[in-house]
């Protein structure tokens, strides 16, 4: 085991925090400049750093938006209770191939993960409510694409299935190599022709260049599409599919990413520096959108405690192909986060924020306007994030966000209408 612990050290890897997506929201909800273990569906390499693992979540609640726009003055009187959204679960087994009496499991080592319900980021493209799932503009007129009328009740059928695979092999020398997939489906034929499908393949490495200095890629392609349909009988239509409106057709859509992080050990802060760059990019039928960020940031860990700061460049490319609309978005993201230990070893407090800035160009047309994230809408990319965390001999981590006015009326379980305590639960557990 010594030995083993050495080679971590040697690595790099010895700053790798064990973080579920609660962990992330709460530190400030911007991973890009620490490794966490929410990190193994982004580039499967690291499936290999978290060998013998359970993870879990009981998925994310949050107010209604007809709780959030009540004006009811009897609100308080009532009670309700709703069951959170997206739960997921799964593990990672690992074999060493390289294994002894004194010194414990080592590399080489295989490892095999799986996880169940899990809602892929991709799939909000076709998910109505998402930021980035398009509108559809319903026709009035036999322009198919009026802009004057906004339909947004649109039925898509909710995929089945999600699932990763994740394979990882860690090679004697450190270096990883990963693959994951994703799949999620949906065919309906029962009332209407329906489909909502994402498969997805992701490649990673995590790799050594020097005794402190770890490089990791990681890249993805995904292929999405949606068939739905629309039903508006006031304005004359009983049944439209989504590619009859030319927002999705049968042939499928491409999207990928990438992301390439460099770790370069600190031995004054007992940290690492961590230059990142990561593109995001989907090209549909009705809707493109290109991301690249470029930055850096630190991670530090210090007695009890843990923290990062980061600050990237944003360019965002868009355009809403039916409408011909296009935007430009220049700007920023900034961001840092913090925990430590308090009062007991195994009792964690942890805080962060993240700014992000843009100032938007509508192409073709004098308008431009600055965009940010939202202030307090207590969604995942809000500014400020606060939780708690418990760790249980460092093999049971449980790390809970906390509702953000539960520091001033304890979620109004008192003075207001009643909603929750928390917004996300996750664990794992290490065996």
């Amino acid at each position: 085991m010594k030995r083993l612990l050495a080679c971590l050290l040697v690595s790099g890897f010895i700053y790798a925090s064990f973080a579920t997506d609660s962990r992330i929201i709460a530190l400030g909800r911007h991973d890009a400049f620490f490794m966490d273990d929410y990190s193994i569906f982004r580039n499967p390499a690291n499936a290999s750093i978290y060998p013998n693992m359970m993870m879990a979540s009981m998925g994310y609640y949050a107010q209604t938006q007809e709780e959030k726009n009540t004006n009811d003055e009897y609100a308080a009187l009532r009670r309700t209770n709703r069951d959170p959204v997206r739960p997921w679960g799964g593990g990672i087994l690992s074999y060493s191939f390289n294994q002894s009496a004194e010194s414990g499991s080592q590399y080489p080592m295989f490892s095999m993960g799986v996880a169940l319900n899990r809602h892929d980021e991709m799939l909000d493209y076709i998910t109505p409510g998402e930021d980035v799932y398009e509108k559809i503009y319903m026709p009035d007129t036999d322009d198919i694409h009026d802009k004057d009328t906004l339909f947004n009740s649109i039925s898509l059928p909710d995929p089945v299935g999600k699932f990763d695979v994740l394979l990882s092999y860690a090679l004697k020398n450190g270096g990883m190599i990963g693959l994951g997939t994703y799949l999620a489906f949906q065919n309906d034929k029962i009332n209407e022709y329906m489909r909502s499908s994402l498969y997805r393949i992701n490649l990673g490495l995590n790799w050594p260049l020097a005794k402190s200095i770890d490089l990791e890629v990681s890249g993805g392609i995904g292929m999405v599409s949606a068939i739905g349909n629309v039903k508006d009988t006031a304005a004359g239509f009983d049944t439209l599919t989504l590619d009859t409106l030319a927002v999705f057709d049968e042939d499928y859509n491409m999207m990928a990413r990438g992301d390439v992080r460099l770790f370069s050990a600190l031995t004054v802060l007992n940290g690492d520096f961590v230059p990142h760059l990561g593109i995001k990019y989907a090209d549909l039928n009705l809707f493109y959108q290109l991301q690249v960020a470029l930055g850096f940031g630190i991670n530090i860990n210090v007695d009890k405690g843990f923290g990062w700061a980061g600050a990237e460049f944003v360019y965002e490319d868009r355009e809403k192909k039916a409408l011909d609309e296009t935007s430009t978005g220049f700007g920023g993201r900034i961001g840092f986060g913090f925990e430590r230990n308090i009062i007991w070893d195994w009792f964690l407090l942890r805080g962060g924020l993240m700014k992000k800035l843009l100032y938007v160009t509508q192409q073709g047309e004098d308008k431009g306007y600055w965009e940010q994230n939202a202030e307090a809408d207590a969604s995942d990319d809000d500014f400020a994030g606060f939780g708690i965390g418990f760790n249980v001999e460092n093999r049971l981590r449980i790390d809970c966000v906390l509702a953000d006015d539960i520091l001033y009326t304890f979620t109004n379980l008192i003075s207001g209408p009643q909603h929750h305590l928390q917004t996300r639960f996750t664990f794992t557990f290490s065996f």
